[in-house]
């Protein structure tokens, strides 16, 4: 397909039904079209990022969500994306590095909760980290689908502290595995 008569506004939107469809073929190719035309473009860049992830292109969807970091560092989600990405590749340190800037986010600030219940759980301390979760979740949603992964965090990491409370411990591996990959979905629409 021919997309020169299209502008960027309409790539933009077109990539995201793309991504909302599930088409992720076209979403790629609709998102790399808007940042020929645009290298600096941070949204289409995020969204590419997210999208490599979610196509399990690790390193690429590390490399575009740093790009998008160093680029726009008032863009939050790109920076809890990448550092949810790095607990998933077992590198809690560094995730908590890109955690720490989010974490003093103003109460009433979902991001801010999620951030500290990241940063909890890559100190293996599920408790604050389910603690955090619930504050979060408790507060205005900006981003449903954020929400949905950190409800689903939130069981996982609940269903790991009472199998251990049961033998006694805090889950060790818990932090391995906080980091949901669902993270096409935070450019979504509601």
């Amino acid at each position: 397909m021919n997309y020169d008569k299209l502008d960027n506004d309409e790539l933009l939107r077109l990539s995201l039904d793309a991504i909302n469809g599930d088409r992720d073929a076209d979403a790629v190719v609709l998102l790399k079209t808007l940042l020929e035309r645009d290298p600096r473009h941070v949204y289409g860049q995020y969204l590419l990022a997210a999208q490599h992830a979610q196509l399990g292109m690790m390193d690429r969807a590390e490399a575009g969500f740093r790009a998008v970091v160093a680029q726009a560092p008032e863009f939050p989600i790109a920076r809890f994306q990448l550092a949810q990405l790095l607990l998933t590749q077992a590198r809690p340190e560094e995730a908590k590095q890109h955690l720490a800037t989010l974490t003093p986010l103003p109460e009433g600030q979902a991001l801010g909760a999620y951030a500290r219940a990241l940063a909890a759980a890559a100190d293996d301390d599920a408790a604050e980290a389910a603690r955090q979760l619930r504050a979060g979740l408790g507060w205005p949603q900006e981003i449903p689908a954020l929400a949905m992964d950190m409800q689903r965090l939130l069981g996982n990491l609940e269903a790991a502290v009472a199998g251990q409370e049961a033998v006694g411990g805090i889950p060790a591996a818990a932090s391995a595995h906080v980091a949901p990959l669902f993270l096409t979905s935070y450019g979504r629409d509601g």
